[in-house]
């Protein structure tokens, strides 16, 4: 069982670890919401033409069967995807639908400060996100009553969809994760069914706390689908191993409906080791439920 809850904690600077060796301040003010639209902003170096709505609807309807065509007018395109239908509180039901926007200038740098040292994943990551000028959005709509399984799943068929009709695309940013993709490695992804979803939907992110020996490695990305993400706060291990335990905890939650809960303890990286795990709020932004995992011996925080 648990001891006292964790104490709030005191404001943090965190140091990314790339070249700039940056300082980031913690601010808790800004918040993740659980929300009916994802978005996934498809990249470009010049403008490229907006496929038909007809067109996008015979390949919507290859992978979803019944589709309706809500607009396809004024530079954005939806479609009601009928056998994926939402239920609200009074009974109603209503199709999720999918979306899409012409290609538009990039006006505002996309990726905020903690995003643009987070780019793991895609060498020389703010070069090619700041060398695209031109974007095209993606995204689902009115589909946040979804099981997360079944929303990752149209997400991931929606943007392979999308890539295969924008063959000139150079990367994908997932904007609920911060996670920055080639075209090349969305169009490779080892998963397949919803896991695809997991590759570009979820980042895990590292962090220095300053002045101390004390690292975080969080998962961002989950709670974008209702779910918690996980959170480590410790010291004294590789955090590349840490990493691998996060997105493979992360993957697990995903996978299984998060079945872990507060006061189970799960497996560490060393043999027989046992962390202990309890659902609070996140010590990094953006403030969201997450699963912190104590390391054992390595925790660091206030924990009792």
């Amino acid at each position: 069982m648990f001891g006292k809850k964790q104490s709030s904690p005191k404001k943090e600077t965190v140091q990314n670890t790339d070249s700039t060796e940056s300082i980031l301040r913690q601010d808790l003010s800004k918040k993740a919401s659980h929300s009916g639209v994802y978005m996934m902003w498809l990249l470009f170096r010049e403008k490229v033409p907006m496929p038909s709505a007809a067109t996008l609807l015979e390949k919507l309807q290859t992978r979803f069967g019944a589709v309706d065509i809500v607009s396809g007018k004024d530079g954005i395109a939806s479609f009601a995807l009928t056998s994926h239908l939402v239920t609200y509180a009074d009974g109603q039901q209503v199709p999720s639908q999918v979306m899409l926007t012409e290609c538009t200038p990039v006006k505002e740098p996309l990726g905020d400060t903690i995003a643009r040292t987070q780019f793991w994943d895609c060498p020389n990551g703010v070069e090619l996100l700041d060398s695209c000028h031109w974007q095209v959005m993606a995204s689902d709509f009115l589909a946040r009553g979804l099981p997360p399984l079944e929303r990752a799943d149209i997400l991931a068929d929606w943007l392979e969809i999308v890539l295969e009709l924008f063959p000139h695309c150079v990367a994908v940013y997932f904007a609920p994760s911060g996670k920055l993709l080639t075209a090349g490695s969305v169009r490779e992804t080892p998963y397949s069914g919803p896991f695809r979803f997991f590759h570009g939907g979820v980042n895990v992110r590292f962090f220095n706390i300053q002045g101390t020996t004390d690292m975080l490695v969080d998962s961002l990305g989950l709670y974008a689908l209702g779910l918690p993400d996980v959170q480590y706060h410790f010291h004294g291990l590789d955090p590349n191993e840490v990493v691998r335990h996060a997105y493979n905890t992360a993957l697990y939650q995903f996978e299984n409906d998060t079945p872990i809960e507060s006061g189970h303890t799960i497996g560490g990286i060393e043999p027989e080791s046992k962390w202990l795990c309890r659902y609070e709020r996140a010590l990094i932004q953006p403030g969201r439920d997450v699963l912190d995992i104590a390391a054992g011996e390595y925790a660091s925080g206030n924990r009792e």
